[in-house]
């Protein structure tokens, strides 16, 4: 439950439009109480997002020189949407009712009838939202992260106050980006908040999680296979956040995509939500992967960095060589089919599938009968469901009915089709 000191503060904090004075480069600092340094963003200054933005000390920092430094034109879709949610802080934002939850409008509604506020216009209701990377944006959970942006809100208060009587550029402030070497900070003492001065930190080089070990005995394994062929591979992360369960925040996976060109293959890697904490796991799963296929790379090619620090003690402890290209071709074209299947509606998805299944049909490569039950029962709930489009709906029905009459397939109609690599 959210505090009504927070709740004071996020609207008292709306009153002084300070969005429309910074922009979101213009950092300013806070000292907390117990000496930690907090770095506040003041969003909102081109009219779509208005948040404040708290990031807290060097690794907070970082995360949001990375999501500055995105430049969409210069990165994949995989990569910049990994930036913007690879962010490390807390945030106050303003948002119309229908984004929060019946819970979160409620609330605040109650604090407002009771303070006698009247919520009203756009972007009218405070939400506060942890980010952390690779996790979907979700709720504060503790009254620490609570005190944070309450002090935050606080100070970037009184910095408005300042600046009704000093320009931006007199209290020290400007764009990180032009090469800031500190900025203005608010420290709080027995009499308010004192402005005074920081360094901001040097900018540090991305580190990336490295596997410090593996599955020997299945390294020991892929040693007695013959190795084949290049691989092209990316650390990539999945673009739709998942949940294990309704209390904790849904994250977005980490897959290592990893396509054999001359084989136009794809190797079923499992996907993990532990790569930042546990890259053994990712690693193992590869290996696995492999074992399963019976298959072992002759060569590596990886996009970046991130990838080869990653690979690089299983391409040595397999004596095989592996190298950063910028020209991954096989790569590109399943990264590219991957992002645009996942940026479709789910009723899209389901009509190139059913499309696909339907060619094959046609081709003679395919009989309804080599389609594992368990996928034409999941057909059958979605269409019997009645939620997808009218146009959609008639390509399930003609795919799984072709004959028109339903109810007459069953299981032994079925048999599993395995394809492997030749």
């Amino acid at each position: 439950m959210i505090s009504d000191k927070l709740y004071e503060l996020a609207f008292a904090y709306k009153k002084t439009k300070l969005w429309k004075i910074l922009w979101e480069s213009e950092l300013f600092a806070v000292k907390f109480s117990d000496g930690r340094i907090g770095y506040i963003s003041i969003m909102g200054n081109l009219g779509e997002y208005c948040a404040l933005g708290l990031y807290i000390g060097e690794e907070g920092l970082n995360s949001l020189r990375n999501l500055m430094n995105a430049n969409e034109l210069y990165l994949s879709p995989f990569e910049f949407q990994e930036r913007v949610v690879g962010q490390n802080c807390l945030q106050c934002v303003f948002e119309g009712k229908d984004e929060l939850s019946e819970e979160q409008r409620e609330e605040t509604k109650a604090y407002a009838r009771a303070h006698g506020i009247r919520i009203s216009g756009k972007n009218a209701y405070p939400n506060f939202v942890k980010y952390q990377p690779g996790s979907y944006p979700w709720r504060l959970t503790s009254e620490k992260e609570q005190e944070d942006l309450c002090q935050a809100l606080a100070a970037a208060i009184r910095m408005a106050q300042l600046l009704e009587e000093n320009s931006p550029s007199e209290l020290g402030l400007g764009r990180v980006e032009y090469d800031m070497q500190e900025i203005p900070m608010l420290e709080l003492q027995k009499d308010g908040y004192v402005l005074k001065k920081t360094a901001l930190p040097e900018e540090k080089p991305d580190s990336w999680p490295t596997p410090l070990s593996c599955n020997e005995i299945g390294i020991a394994a892929l040693k007695k296979l013959k190795k084949a062929d290049t691989w092209e591979c990316e650390i990539i992360q999945y673009t739709e956040p998942v949940q294990n369960n309704q209390e904790e925040a849904p994250y977005f996976p980490i897959i290592f995509m990893a396509v054999n060109g001359d084989r136009d293959y794809i190797l079923p890697v499992e996907p993990t939500g532990s790569y930042r904490q546990n890259p053994e796991e990712l690693l193992n799963s590869f290996i696995d992967s492999l074992l399963r296929e019976q298959l072992c790379p002759k060569k590596m090619k990886v996009r970046d960095e991130r990838t080869y620090v990653f690979a690089e003690m299983f391409c040595s402890k397999l004596k095989i060589p592996i190298s950063i290209e910028e020209d991954l071709p096989a790569l590109d074209q399943v990264e590219d089919e991957f992002f645009r299947h996942f940026s479709m509606s789910e009723e899209e998805q389901v009509g190139e599938l059913l499309d696909f299944l339907g060619s094959l049909v046609e081709d003679g490569e395919l009989n309804l009968g080599d389609l594992p039950p368990e996928l034409v029962g999941e057909l059958e709930k979605v269409l019997q469901f009645g939620a997808l489009p009218q146009e959609v709906a008639d390509k399930v029905g003609q795919f799984l009915y072709p004959s028109g009459k339903k109810g007459g397939l069953k299981k032994s109609d079925f048999k599993m089709v395995k394809k492997k690599p030749d």
